[in-house]
């Protein structure tokens, strides 16, 4: 089963979640401003398994994924913990997921996200192949959310 997903459908996706609910509108850039690696960043995912199979990924800068873990969690920045934060980051994958499942797939299941943090690392989908991106800026930072399908046959 192949699923289709529009840009405008994603960036809305991403508007609600991070405008409405976390109070930091966020705006979809043209360019491909990826996170910048060594700065510190955070890569979140979680898979869709069913009859359609793929995943979501969130690509997020430290100071961007710090400033929305405080506005979820109505906290100051300064005190989040490294756990707090990676547990927002994986709400954040979840919530957004869940948005991305029910508009691809309403009959499939969502994962647990993964979520790793820290400098200059790469982060794998196996056996994925990306059918959307969209990158997203904001003045604390970069977000790229890349739309995952299972290849084929694998």
């Amino acid at each position: 089963m192949t699923a289709e997903l529009s840009k405008e459908e994603l960036i809305n996706i991403v508007d609600e979640i991070f405008g409405s609910m976390a109070g930091m509108p966020l705006t979809p850039a043209d360019a491909d401003l990826r996170p910048e690696k060594q700065n510190g960043y955070i890569v979140s995912a979680v898979q869709i398994v069913g009859d359609w199979q793929g995943a979501v990924r969130l690509d997020i800068n430290m100071e961007l994924a710090r400033h929305a873990c405080s506005r979820l969690l109505g906290v100051d920045p300064a005190e989040l913990s490294h756990d707090d934060i990676r547990d927002a980051a994986g709400e954040l994958a979840n919530m957004i997921g869940g948005s991305v499942k029910t508009l691809l797939a309403p009959t499939c299941s969502l994962s647990l996200p993964s979520v790793v943090m820290g400098f200059n690392f790469e982060f794998a989908v196996l056996q994925g192949k990306v059918m959307l991106e969209v990158c997203f800026t904001h003045e604390s930072g970069r977000l790229l959310v890349s739309i995952m399908e299972k290849h084929a046959g694998v």
